[in-house]
């Protein structure tokens, strides 16, 4: 007789399920590891971090930060190396930022985290802060901290809040955005599909963007500034969008029929030789100047398409963070 009992059918199901997640797991990272030994000449790829949202270049250590938080990248090696000593938990890293003093400040949805010579300072609801999650930050050079957050940006100085607020009826949903420009005007973005818009305030009187005045979309992810002092802004959601350039006080709006990689928009970066760069949500990053225009994807090389930010250090390497890790580009790689 056989009294073997059967397996229960929940239990083979779970075990194919688990089988299967293996496999996928370990594909992945076989595509991964391909991906970056097979980089072209003077590109690299590092993970972690596996997603970058924002980057910080500090002397010979880049600071990124992204859904995974902080990772700290040794900028020579080009390998992961430790948080200092006593850091907070971090929630997604939205922003960084490098004040006059020498702190570097990182925005999260955590709130806000600043880091000197004396260790790591928290800022959110529960330290006295008008916030409980930071959707962006800048220092300008009078040395204000301005963070964005919630339907306003606060003003931080001499440990001391202000908030910024445009009058009403003009609401903002979001500061997702911020960005100082050489006049001192502050442009804030926000990346509400549904609410968003462009606004800038020149400590006197608030001016609103959108769809109807200029901007290609009302979702804002990017703002810059270029050397000829035109200001230039990135949008989209999904796929629509564009990237617009505003000079003279009227905008000029740019579209793939333009040259761009992708309709929505993801990032802005004007480097020191002149170039511009405009990341894309799914189709790589543009980048042109008056002569030349090239378009990398990950086929080029990068570790995503969706470009999110792009920084250049002292020897003219540029660190771009991708939904998918973190591309650097030695300037002998480009044109």
């Amino acid at each position: 007789m056989n009294t073997k009992r059967p397996v229960p059918v929940i239990l083979q199901v779970g075990a194919g399920i688990l089988i299967i997640v293996a496999v996928m797991v370990v594909l992945g990272f076989l595509i991964s590891h391909a991906q970056i030994i097979s980089t072209p000449p003077g590109f690299s790829i590092i993970r972690p971090p596996d997603e970058v949202s924002a980057i910080l270049v500090d002397g010979d250590t880049v600071w990124t930060g992204g859904k995974g938080g902080v990772i700290l990248v040794d900028r020579i090696s080009r390998s992961v190396k430790p948080l200092p000593g006593g850091a907070p938990p971090f929630g997604y890293v939205r922003g960084m930022v490098k004040d006059t003093d020498g702190s570097i400040w990182i925005a999260h949805d955590g709130g806000l985290a600043r880091f000197s010579q004396d260790g790591w300072t928290s800022y959110g609801e529960q330290g006295g802060a008008p916030f409980s999650r930071a959707l962006s930050i800048i220092s300008r050079p009078d040395g204000l901290v301005l963070v964005g957050t919630e339907g306003k940006v606060v003003e931080y100085t001499n440990g001391s809040w202000r908030g910024i607020a445009p009058p009403v009826p003009v609401t903002l949903s979001s500061a997702d955005v911020l960005f100082s420009d050489t006049s001192e005007s502050l442009w804030i973005g926000s990346g509400s599909p549904s609410r968003g818009g462009l606004y800038r305030y020149d400590q006197q009187n608030w001016t609103v963007f959108g769809p109807d005045n200029g901007l290609p979309h009302r979702v804002v992810r990017d703002i810059t500034e270029s050397a000829d002092g035109s200001v230039w802004v990135a949008t989209g959601f999904a796929s629509q969008g564009g990237a617009a350039r505003y000079s003279g006080g009227s905008w000029t709006a740019f579209s793939t029929a333009d040259g761009l990689a992708g309709p929505s928009t993801r990032s802005v970066h004007e480097d020191r030789a002149g170039r511009m760069w405009i990341g894309s949500e799914y189709d790589g990053v543009l980048i042109q100047n008056a002569t030349s225009r090239r378009i990398l994807t990950k086929n080029d090389g990068l570790a995503g398409n969706e470009v999110k930010v792009v920084r250049e250090d002292t020897d003219g390497t540029f660190w771009v963070g991708t939904d998918e890790g973190l591309s650097v580009i030695n300037a002998t790689a480009l044109p």
